[in-house]
């Protein structure tokens, strides 16, 4: 820069006392050119000043010093690793008060699985409905009979009565057959006091008079049957005087009840709908490109979606074959058990199916050591030293039965808490014991 400055300098010299350069005073020499005018000078001299001034920034820029640029952004203070967690310590008594036992972590091998979410059916034909054989009247047999009470096969649970065709005259002649049975009636009786009283005054016998009471029976018998079909067409005209009992045609949860009390129904119309629901069907959506690769699969484990609850096994049953389209899914269907009732048309169930993925390799420990926080994050707690425990983060790869596979966190041999880690996690954090 100080070579600029001295150039600059001899410039300025070069301009003499009357301020103007050599090759202007000398212009005369050079002749009239359009090139050497007055206006020149003072355009260079701004354009030297600018460039000086540059040349002046640049330099001061250059001779900054770099412990500025080297300061880190931000600093983070008091840092602790997730390694220097809390470690819990307890004494051999708050040890066997806990119930602390502890498990070595082994390596293990699984075959990766694919959680598909199932929907439970029915089974197609299990679902019996009751009709009425002839057209009548119902009545509950049982009293307290209702949708989605359990029933078994054979159970009264309606009584019919039959409702007849009218004869033409029936009143006439149902009349005519009081008065008919009426004067029978009067006639045995007559006899039969004809007859005790001869066999008072010893003109008669006794054999007379049984006979005459096995007349007077059968006339009372007559005259009380036209007397009952006369009341019953008064109070019932279409009605018979015989009732038909409607039985449950399956075992199974009463899904519907298509009569009331009282209702005339004709010959064929449902009574009661029962679903059997012993054994249900699993609808499994798969993706179109795995059928092929799970046609040998002749049964799934299956589980509630919340991941409780017992394991179920389902078997592969042969179903109409269905497909969603827009999924690209293809339908598989199995059957599975439920005798304790608990499964319900539409609920979904988890089923592990096969994945078509190389198996992998784990860390298999109790499901029981495995603890979860409230952001989902699984934990395990790892004696570190006797009677001293360290909680440390694992990543769970899946778990099946009673052990859980770690993919990553943990060593082959570490031991874990295999039963009281809850109660270790709750003294940890000061609810424990």
């Amino acid at each position: 820069m100080n070579s600029y400055l001295r150039h600059g300098q001899h410039f300025e010299n070069s301009l003499g006392q009357s301020g103007q350069p050599p090759r202007l005073r000398d212009r005369r020499r050079f002749g009239a050119s359009p090139f050497f005018k007055g206006e020149f000078c003072p355009d260079l001299r701004v354009l030297i000043t600018i460039t000086l001034t540059f040349l002046m920034s640049g330099c001061s820029h250059n001779g900054s010093t770099p412990a500025a640029a080297q300061k880190p952004p931000a600093t983070v203070d008091n840092r602790v690793k997730e390694s220097d967690l809390t470690r819990v310590k307890l004494t051999p008594e708050a040890e066997q008060r806990l119930g602390i036992e502890l498990a070595a972590a082994v390596e293990s091998e699984v075959s990766t699985v694919s959680a598909i979410a199932g929907e439970v059916m029915l089974i197609p034909g299990k679902v019996l409905i009751a009709t009425a054989p002839v057209t009548g009247t119902v009545h509950f047999a049982r009293g307290n009979l209702g949708v989605g009470q359990n029933i078994r096969k054979g159970e009264p649970v309606f009584h019919l009565t039959p409702v007849v065709s009218p004869q033409r005259d029936l009143r006439v002649t149902f009349e005519a057959d009081v008065q008919s049975t009426k004067a029978r009636l009067d006639t045995a009786t007559q006899q039969l006091e004809r007859a005790r009283q001869l066999l008072r005054d010893l003109a008669g016998s006794q054999r007379n008079v049984e006979a005459a009471q096995q007349e007077f029976g059968q006339a009372k018998a007559a005259y009380d049957a036209a007397v009952e079909r006369r009341d019953r067409l008064k109070t019932h005209p279409l009605e018979a005087d015989v009732d038909m009992l409607i039985a449950a045609p399956a075992t199974g949860v009463v899904r519907q009840v298509q009569a009331g009390e009282d209702q005339v129904v004709a010959s064929g119309a449902p009574l009661i709908e029962v679903a059997d629901l012993s054994r249900v069907w699993l609808r499994v959506p798969v993706y179109g490109g795995d059928v092929e690769s799970l046609a040998g699969q002749t049964s799934v484990r299956v589980k509630d979606v919340d991941g409780q609850g017992p394991t179920r096994r389902a078997v592969r049953v042969t179903a109409p074959p269905t497909a969603d389209p827009l999924a690209v899914t293809t339908d598989l269907y199995f059957e599975l058990a439920n005798t304790d009732g608990r499964l319900a048309p539409g609920q979904r169930l988890t089923v592990f199916l096969p994945s078509r993925k190389p198996s992998q390799k784990g860390i298999a420990v109790p499901t029981a050591a495995v603890l979860y926080d409230i952001y989902g994050g699984a934990w395990v707690y790892v004696s570190s030293a006797p009677h001293e425990y360290r909680r440390q983060r694992v990543d769970l790869l899946q778990s099946e039965g009673s052990s859980a596979i770690i993919a990553r966190g943990l060593s082959v041999g570490t031991k874990v808490v295999s039963a009281g880690a809850a109660e270790l996690f709750g003294t940890e954090f000061g609810a424990g014991k």
